[in-house]
């Protein structure tokens, strides 16, 4: 095939994530399928197309979406190896028919029913958290209240005990730099050694709700599990576990705070919300599909294929840009405007689509709801300091403001 190496190939730095969307717009009208020799991946840029991907999970599989950018060196394995870290794929990097399988255990315990059960939980986290900021203006509310809050909720769902959320949350952080980003050796060999400990807690956790059940998720799946193997596994569910413990909650503290700083530096819009705290759910569909913060996600071609007229060979990693997807003016008008009134809100990719559609999209909907609502309703004066600089981790898939100062 001719050399796949275009402008567009040089001028993408995929872990950079500070202001993606020009050059994504730009790819997205001249040449929406281009490779990315910085990791060797093709980027797909075009809605239609990411979701035909995103639907035809036989010709492009999942099986790279947990396959760390720099390989894991022969130290690092060996350190796996010795802590007995064994997760295996059981969603978002998992092929049918065991995905099926474990899926739909999993899909069980997100129903609408079980999430209203949490709610007045969740409720009185998000409280909590704000009552503790009120008098501390200016403060950088990332570390202050949004890094926390989806950890309290998710953890809490889940049946992680309240004292542990800081350290689990820690390595939970660790893990995305380790898989998703560009560690150096030495970088990586010291990520590992949180993963591993990380492991061998979510063992330790499913171990002693498999003696002692109780009122949460990960006691839901053992019930589901009725003591059978061919139904689920307890490695099984410790794999389930320590994947929602990664996904389940940076990527809501990223989507939470991309919604604060777009609402908070267009006010307008922070306006009307406090003056209508109703409306938060359609405004957060509206962030979800402005600034999604999973703004990539990964496939691998099973055969060889032809994506919007470009060539690709099998076994080619392909990297969904959900965040130009998102923006393709195909699907929504004045993509680059802020517009909750849009009456396609839903039809935004940021929880993917298709079998591998996200599990937790209700408890993440339900949870950044809760929370914005609260923030209407008792700081409607907070703004952002002026003059502070936005700055993002690089990676190539969760996008969200490290920091975010704001008084009010």
């Amino acid at each position: 095939m001719p050399c796949p190496v275009t402008d567009f190939s040089a001028a993408f730095d995929p872990l950079d994530l500070s202001d993606p969307f020009p050059l994504l717009a730009r790819a997205r009208r001249e040449q929406p399928v281009f490779y990315s020799p910085a990791i060797n991946y093709w980027v797909v840029t075009r809605y239609a197309d990411v979701k035909a991907i995103f639907r035809d999970h036989d010709s492009y599989t999942a099986a790279n979406t947990i396959t760390p950018i720099v390989p894991f060196s022969a130290a690092v394995r060996k350190m796996l190896a010795d802590g007995d870290y064994s997760p295996e794929p059981v969603l978002s990097n998992n092929l049918p028919p065991s995905h099926s399988r474990i899926r739909a255990f999993v899909n069980r315990l997100f129903t609408p029913r079980r999430m209203r059960s949490f709610r007045p939980a969740i409720h009185e986290i998000a409280a909590r958290g704000v009552r503790r900021i009120r008098e501390r203006a200016p403060v950088d509310i990332v570390s202050a209240l949004t890094y926390e809050y989806p950890a309290y909720v998710l953890f809490h769902v889940l049946g992680v005990p309240e004292a542990d959320v800081p350290r689990v949350k820690a390595w939970a952080g660790n893990r995305i730099t380790l898989y998703y980003g560009r560690p150096g050796a030495d970088e990586q060999i010291a990520l590992t050694r949180d993963l591993v400990p990380f492991w061998r807690y979510v063992v330790g956790l499913v171990a002693e709700k498999n003696r002692k059940p109780q009122d949460d998720l990960t006691s839901d799946l053992i019930r589901m599990r009725a003591g059978d193997d061919s139904r689920l596994t307890l490695n099984e569910i410790a794999s389930c576990m320590i994947t929602l413990l990664v996904a389940g909650h940076e990527t809501t503290t990223a989507q939470i705070n991309n919604a604060l700083l777009h609402l908070l530096r267009e006010r307008a819009h922070w306006e009307r919300l406090c003056a209508a705290p109703e409306t938060v759910p359609q405004a957060l569909e509206e962030m979800m599909r402005y600034d999604p913060s999973v703004c990539a996600w990964r496939r691998r071609t099973a055969k060889a294929s032809r994506i919007n007229g470009v060539d690709i060979p099998a076994d080619a990693d392909l990297l969904l840009m959900l965040n130009a997807a998102n923006r393709d003016e195909a699907v929504f008008p004045e993509p680059d405007e802020i517009i909750s009134a849009r009456n396609n809100l839903r039809d935004h990719l940021a929880f993917g689509y298709g079998i591998h559609y996200c599990v937790g999209a209700p408890l993440a909907r339900l949870e950044m709801a809760i929370l914005l609502e609260a923030l209407t309703r008792q700081l409607p004066g907070m703004r952002l300091l002026p003059g502070q600089k936005i700055e993002y981790t690089r990676n190539i898939s969760f996008r969200g403001p490290v920091s975010l100062r704001v008084t009010w």
